[in-house]
């Protein structure tokens, strides 16, 4: 038998040059590595509520053997009834990061310039980059966004990536300058609200009168369903139609897509979830200043706190995840930890207290 020596073609340039989005480990893994129990890891890193919004047990039959609806009819009408959006302007998909990807793919080429600050969230630069386009990275001022210069980026850009709150800072930019930065667009500006629940300001009013903005949320937050990944876009007819045209006919599995019409129908209990952690956030905040660290304020269900490079592998060893920041980025002496549930809060600021104090 002889060998086929044939190589496979090269992917496009894009894909050889962009910086690919780095997958957090397993929490399995993470278990072997600090030696614990995979039950005492908890995750302080994936910025996900600590319960679930909607349950398997309550779904109805679905026909697993058939492909879904594809226009998800019900639950488009599920997100219209809460945003008070029409389903002709909802857009549907795996997650907000599959509508940040229809946004890229239906705007972004390689003749296109995208604007975003920095910090931000990664997910911004990886799609642009593997659409071909340019990345215009404005620096932060004390890890808060430079709006004069961010506006000014703005507007000669195709695209405007905007996370509000800001993944990782937790920074809130009020209505009044969204509104700005939209006149001052040129092209699309992309509001990522997957904080939304949490911090209660929204752009969703501009795109009535804004034809180039659109509004990205996502059920795994506050509605607590990161598993399931369905996240959604609001904006005018001219971007619906154009994700349309992009967006894969069934990317939401029936189970997901039930799930999600359970748990839009819970609002009382997602909103009783995010009073919980609102109320946790301020606690784990104070507790952290007692141990003299600086905790950046955040309207999202994380922290950011500056611990130093030191204190990440310690809390691993404790099977405790937290997210850290390559050493070239503004947050390298910086931690994101993620609001849990009061014990596991406890056991964060036990370790933080133990890896602090000096032995003797």
């Amino acid at each position: 038998m002889t060998s086929d020596t044939k190589t496979p073609p090269e992917p496009r340039p894009a894909i050889s040059r962009m910086q690919p989005y780095e997958w957090e480990p397993p929490s399995a893994a993470i278990a072997q590595q600090a030696g614990v129990p995979e039950d005492q890891v908890v995750r302080f890193d994936t910025n996900t509520f600590p319960w679930p919004g909607a349950s398997l047990g309550r779904l109805s039959p679905e026909p697993l053997n058939e492909y879904p609806d594809t226009s998800y009819r019900g639950l488009t009408d599920a997100i219209a009834r809460y945003t008070g959006v029409s389903p002709d302007r909802i857009t549907v998909g795996a997650g907000a990061d599959e509508v940040l990807d229809l946004i890229a793919k239906a705007y972004i080429d390689d003749s296109a310039r995208a604007v975003i600050s920095r910090p931000t969230y990664p997910m911004f630069t990886v799609l642009t980059e593997m659409a071909g386009g340019s990345i215009d990275a404005v620096p932060a001022l004390d890890l808060r966004l430079d709006r004069q210069a961010f506006v000014d980026g703005a507007r000669s850009a195709r695209v405007t990536w905007l996370s509000n709150p800001n993944n990782p800072t937790g920074e809130l930019l009020p209505f009044d300058y969204v509104e700005t930065l939209a006149r001052a667009t040129a092209g699309i500006l992309v509001l990522d609200e997957a904080y939304y629940e949490m911090s209660g300001i929204t752009g969703l009013p501009l795109i009535d009168r804004m034809p180039n903005v659109v509004v990205v949320r996502t059920l795994s937050k506050a509605f607590g369903l990161a598993g399931a990944r369905v996240g959604y876009a609001l904006a005018g007819p001219a971007i619906s139609a154009a994700l349309r045209r992009v967006r894969p006919p069934g990317s939401i599995s029936v189970v997901s897509a039930s799930l999600a019409v359970q748990s839009l129908a819970d609002l009382t209990g997602m909103q009783d979830r995010v009073e919980r952690i609102k109320t946790e956030r301020r606690r784990l905040q104070q507790e952290l200043a007692r141990l003299s660290l600086e905790v950046r304020e955040s309207s999202a269900n994380f922290l950011l706190i500056r611990a130093g490079r030191q204190l990440a592998p310690v809390l691993l060893r404790s099977g405790l995840v937290v997210r850290t920041f390559p050493a070239s980025s503004q947050l390298a002496d910086f931690i994101r930890v993620t609001v849990r549930l009061p014990q596991e809060n406890d056991r964060l600021i036990a370790a933080l207290q133990a890896a602090m104090t000096p032995a003797g």
